[in-house]
C-alpha cells in the first residue's frame, strides 16, 4: 500500500547529478523509511548523487538548504549555484541580482549573471603534491588511454599509484585526464580544483574529461550549464523491504 509520495526534479552539471527537493516533501518521516536515505539511495540513481532540499524562508528572502550525498560532495559552490538556476527558470523564486542562501548556518551570497560561471582557484605547489583551496592534488602523467572503455587497466593502475592521503589523484595524458577522490573512486565529473590546475599547468591544452566531455574556460573561469534530467514522484509503500533504499553501483 503506497503510504506516501515525494516530488523531486534531477539536474546534471557536466555529469555531475543532483537531486532536489522542497523541504515539504520531508517533514514526515514514515518509520522504518527514511525519507531522505531513500531521496539518496533510490535505484535509478548512483552512489555519486547529491540531494539538496531547500526552504523558502519569505520574511528573510533566504534559501534555507541543507546538502547531501552518500560520497564526497565536489563541486559545492557550482552545484548550489545551479540550483538557484533551476528555481529561478522554473518559477519557484523570482530573478534577482543577488541570492541569499543558508547553509549549515553559513550565509552565502550568489550573483544572478555568475549562476553559470566559476573564477579558477589559484594553485600552490608544495613540491610533491599542489594546494588548491584547501584540497591537496597530484597529477600523475601516464601513458594510459584514459577512456571509459579502458575503465579496467586504469583501476589497475590507480591500485598501484593511490595515496588516500590526496583529496584528488589526476591521471593526464595529452590533455584527457581521470580524478581518483580520497574514496579512491575514479569520478565521471569534473572537478574545479582539478580544473584549476590543469588548466594553469597546461595552458593551451584542451582539457577533455573520461567521458569525453570537453572543459570551457574563459578568462580564468569554468563555465558550465546545468540541464534537467527527469521529474520525479516517488512513491514509499509500505511492503517495501527496502527501508533505506539501495544504490546501483
Amino acid at each position: 500500500m503506497i503510504v506516501k509520495t515525494v516530488n523531486t526534479y534531477d539536474i546534471q552539471i557536466n555529469g555531475q547529478l543532483l537531486r532536489i527537493a522542497d523541504q515539504a516533501e520531508l517533514k514526515v518521516d514514515i518509520p522504518p523509511y527514511k525519507i531522505k536515505n531513500l531521496l539518496l539511495n533510490e535505484p535509478r540513481g548512483n552512489k555519486y548523487v547529491n540531494l539538496i532540499t531547500y526552504n523558502i524562508n519569505c520574511e528573510e528572502e533566504i534559501l534555507e538548504v541543507f546538502l547531501d550525498t552518500s560520497n564526497i560532495i565536489d563541486n559545492r559552490d557550482i552545484l548550489l549555484k545551479s540550483f538557484i538556476a533551476s528555481l529561478v527558470d522554473r518559477g519557484r523564486i523570482n530573478k534577482k541580482m543577488m541570492y541569499q542562501i543558508r547553509l549549515n548556518g553559513e550565509d552565502i551570497l550568489y550573483k544572478h549573471d555568475e549562476l553559470q560561471i566559476s573564477s579558477l582557484f589559484e594553485a600552490h605547489n608544495s613540491g610533491e603534491f599542489y594546494t588548491i583551496n584547501d584540497k591537496k592534488l597530484k597529477i600523475e602523467e601516464t601513458a594510459l588511454n584514459l577512456e571509459v572503455n579502458n575503465l579496467t587497466e586504469i583501476k589497475s593502475s590507480i591500485l598501484e599509484i593511490y595515496q588516500p592521503d590526496l583529496d584528488y589523484l589526476i591521471l593526464y595524458n595529452s590533455g584527457i585526464f581521470a580524478i581518483v577522490n580520497k574514496n579512491g573512486d575514479i569520478i565521471p565529473y569534473p572537478v574545479i580544483e582539478v580544473i584549476s590546475l590543469l588548466y594553469k599547468k597546461y595552458k593551451g591544452e584542451e582539457l577533455t574529461g573520461l567521458t569525453g566531455n570537453n572543459i570551457e574556460i574563459n578568462n580564468n573561469s569554468f563555465l558550465y550549464k546545468y540541464y534537467l534530467i527527469a521529474n520525479s514522484q516517488f512513491y514509499i509503500d509500505d511492503t517495501d523491504i527496502y527501508s533505506e533504499g539501495f544504490i546501483i553501483i
